[in-house]
């Protein structure tokens, strides 16, 4: 369990925080590219990191992402003006500029010192994969962009979503870290699971059922940590394997086998308590099904919000009637988590826990975070992970069946021969 002090350094992101500066020197998700889609269209509120923003699209195409409220009297910029170069208020009509800066004070003197002496919050911004992502840190320690391999994969190719969930950020981001749920949250009795992930490109899945309690074992990595799955199958001369990759500060590329199309997450905190879950099915060799993946997740959201009609008021549509053949009565992998993580309330009380073996890589990425948010505040940002310029980010989860004798960190090299259509022992 942890103390009431580390919960609290763990869940809280917003100014000033121990947390949100780290999570402040990467670049993080704060909208989608279909928040705002047209140049000189209206801008969008985004709240990140406990800050309220808006980000637009000015009729140039360029993106901004600025504090929502005017640095004059607080009206918000949500109503303003779309202009070229910036947002302009809509109360005094002063202008402020994408990098910042204030441009126009329209009621006020020309010796007026404002436009040289006043800067406004804005952070810089860039798009890729239908994301628009932001770098809300130290201007003299901006990072590389990482350029994770789905963002350049043709649109059809491509599925990213964004969902609102009521609950702080790492209780959804807990969900990925534990080998052991699926078997249980999401299991299928009576549909062959075969069957039943079929439609999100995700067969691998049925072999995971077969043992509930796998051995866990955690590792750092240049970009965070590494998490392998190893559970028992029929023959005792092979083991499933599945890993996960995880890259700083919140980002993972879920297990996948064979041919099957790959899912990346990330948690965005859009304050202590509610974050958006990103989930980006992409697949490098055919379009992806989405009207099958939206089916099996369950996370076709509205807009503006990005919301489904699922909340803790009407059980997430709960039917338990249903719990002869789906375990949990929900429908919907990721509705099924979002109902458990939301079911803790806002932000869980972590020294009530009882943590198990099960728990090893939640425990594992507590306590690097933890180090991580140390070692910043001592002044070593250099030495975190995921930002050396010489990291190329193509990362992959694998799920494979291997010779127990085979060490699990050829899971890898296991999943890139089956898809070349070579024979394991090509391997040795």
């Amino acid at each position: 369990m942890l103390s009431h002090e580390d919960n609290a350094k763990l869940t809280r992101v917003g100014p000033g925080t121990p947390l949100g500066a780290l999570f402040r020197r990467y670049w993080i998700p704060a909208a989608m590219t279909a928040d705002v889609p047209e140049p000189g269209g209206a801008p969008a509120r985004v709240k990140l990191l406990g800050e309220k923003l808006v980000v637009y699209r000015d009729p140039e195409g360029t993106l901004g992402l600025m504090k929502e409220h005017c640095p004059h009297r607080g009206a918000s910029l949500f109503y303003g003006r779309n202009e070229v170069g910036g947002l302009r208020c809509l109360y005094h009509g002063w202008k402020m500029g994408g990098c910042g800066a204030l441009l126009e004070t329209p009621p006020e003197p020309a010796s007026s010192p404002f436009t040289a002496r006043l800067r406004h919050t804005a952070y810089k911004v860039r798009e890729a994969g239908g994301i628009i992502w932001a770098y809300m840190g130290p201007a003299e320690a901006e990072p590389p962009f990482p350029r994770f391999p789905w963002l350049d994969l043709p649109a059809e190719n491509l599925l990213p979503v964004k969902m609102y969930q009521h609950n702080n950020w790492l209780q959804g981001c807990e969900g990925d870290l534990d080998p052991a749920h699926p078997n249980y949250l999401h299991r299928d009795f009576q549909v062959d699971d075969r069957e039943s992930w079929a439609a999100a490109g995700w067969q691998s899945i049925a072999m995971l059922m077969n043992d509930g309690a796998p051995e866990i074992i955690c590792e750092e990595t240049p970009y965070l940590m590494r998490v392998a799955a190893i559970r028992n199958t029929g023959d005792p001369a092979t083991a499933y394997v599945r890993t996960t990759e995880w890259a700083a500060p919140f980002y993972a590329y879920i297990a996948t086998g064979p041919h099957e199309c790959q899912l990346f997450k990330a948690w965005q905190p859009i304050d202590d308590e509610t974050c958006f879950t990103f989930y980006i099915h992409f697949d490098p060799a055919k379009p992806v099904d989405r009207e099958g993946a939206y089916r099996n997740w369950g996370h076709q959201p509205t807009q503006p919000g990005w919301r489904t009609d699922h909340t803790l008021e009407n059980r997430h549509f709960q039917d338990r009637s249903m719990m002869g053949h789906n375990f949990s009565g929900i429908v919907g992998a990721a509705i099924q988590d979002r109902a458990v993580q939301e079911s803790m309330g806002f932000i869980y009380d972590r020294t009530q826990e009882h943590l198990g073996t099960s728990d090893r890589a939640v425990v594992f990425y507590r306590r690097l975070l933890l180090k991580l948010m140390d070692q910043l505040a001592a002044g070593h940002a250099a030495a975190l992970p995921g930002l050396d310029p010489a990291l190329d980010y193509r990362q992959r989860g694998s799920s494979v069946h291997m010779p127990r004798s085979r060490d699990w960190h050829e899971a890898d090299a296991v999943l890139a021969a089956l898809e070349r259509g070579e024979a394991l022992p090509a391997l040795a």
